[in-house]
């Protein structure tokens, strides 16, 4: 779509209207971005447990393996940041080919926009297309796109207790930006589905909310409800409420997460060479809070607290996850013209946290806790 194009398209215009491009500003270089370590956890929240380093061995051998008859294969140290003070590896990392996806129902949860009738919106799309051919089961809630956390919830909840379900499913939950938000409303509102849950992946999820729903929060509210009906559901229209910082911050206190659900972070930022148009403005504003950012969440607020940190990408917001170049070619260029491996990293995380589910579980089931367990129930001290 060329700039002609977007009076053609009432989804473009909405997207010009809340990322609208800036002028040439200061971007920093790559050395000053990977200067500093990873920001301090918010308090008294847990800190991430680091496995990067374990999780880039993962990573690294599954790109390898994607690009065996490609031309020009991408460097897989230019794809994942190292910070000063990462962990050295704990031996955790997966074998690709040993992985237990088939034990587990992935359901991927949609951002914000993420139900609009547009081509690619979905997170991951093609890897999902590439597992569920190959015998895994991966299902894709579409929450509203522009509707609060608690309505999405809800709609997670219909599709998780629906007739799809089965007793005793393990369920993977994977939330894509303000997905991973309503994952978490899910949680915490839905406590007897919740038990099925065994693990949830943030990509990209602006956990303690975003600075930039302040101002799209009032450019919203001069919308119209139908606006732009005919690609996006109008929905309670609380897409922007939920993710003021204040809101995100104030739940996050008065709302503990379930504790039996493992929690993996990824999150992103990258200089401007691989920074998508539409994104730049925003990006200069949320540098004013940190440099680190992808263009819509600041690193600082893109942990889930005590989780495992698996990797900080070297891309945008949009690049991270959803494929736009076809689509809104304009907005979604790239000075680099470099496209992220993201299915390569979907499948590499999926790989990861099924197998570490698996650790935990075999571990939990070895003979001195089988014994223990025993004694605790019979009121036996060890």
């Amino acid at each position: 779509m060329t700039m002609g194009d977007a009076s053609r398209s009432p989804l473009a215009w909405l997207l010009l209207s809340i990322a609208f491009t800036s002028g040439c500003a200061h971007f920093p270089e790559a050395q000053d971005l990977q200067s500093e370590a990873l920001p301090q956890p918010r308090p008294p929240y847990a800190p991430v447990r680091d496995e990067r380093e374990d999780f880039r061995t993962t990573f690294c051998a599954r790109l390898a393996a994607s690009q065996t008859n490609s031309s020009a294969p991408q460097d897989c140290d230019a794809l994942l940041w190292r910070l000063p003070g990462e962990s050295t590896a704990h031996g955790h990392a997966v074998d690709l080919m040993a992985a237990q996806l088939p034990s587990y129902r992935i359901v991927v949860v949609t951002g914000a926009l993420g139900d609009c009738r547009w081509k690619d919106m979905l997170p991951f799309g093609q890897a999902i297309d590439r597992l569920v051919a190959s015998g895994v089961r991966v299902d894709a809630v579409v929450v509203g796109g522009r509707s609060s956390a608690e309505h999405n919830a809800r709609q997670i909840a219909e599709a998780l207790g629906g007739p799809q379900s089965t007793t005793g499913e393990r369920v993977v939950m994977v939330g894509y930006s303000k997905g991973t938000v309503d994952i978490l409303e899910f949680l915490v509102m839905y406590p007897d589905l919740a038990r099925n849950v065994a693990a949830v992946v943030s990509f990209g999820g602006p956990v303690f909310g975003s600075p930039l729903a302040v101002d799209a929060e009032r450019f919203y509210q001069h919308l119209p409800a139908n606006a732009f009906s005919e690609f996006c559901e109008p929905g309670d229209g609380g897409v922007f409420t939920s993710l003021l910082p204040h809101v995100r911050q104030q739940w996050m206190a008065e709302h503990p997460l379930p504790q039996h659900v493992r929690y993996f972070s990824v999150a992103a930022f990258t200089t401007r060479d691989h920074l998508s148009r539409g994104l730049r403005r925003s990006w200069h504003e949320l540098a004013a809070v940190d440099e680190r950012n992808d263009g819509q969440v600041a690193l600082q607020d893109a942990f889930i607290p005590g989780s495992t940190l698996l990797a900080l990408v070297n891309s945008d917001h949009w690049d991270l996850a959803i494929a736009l170049d076809a689509q809104v070619p304009y907005l979604s260029s790239r000075p680099s013209g470099r496209r992220f491996p993201r299915d390569v990293l979907f499948e590499s995380v999926l790989a990861y946290v099924t197998g570490a589910l698996a650790v935990e579980s075999n571990a939990a089931r070895t003979p001195a806790n089988d014994s223990a367990a025993r004694s605790l129930a019979a009121g036996v001290p060890n």
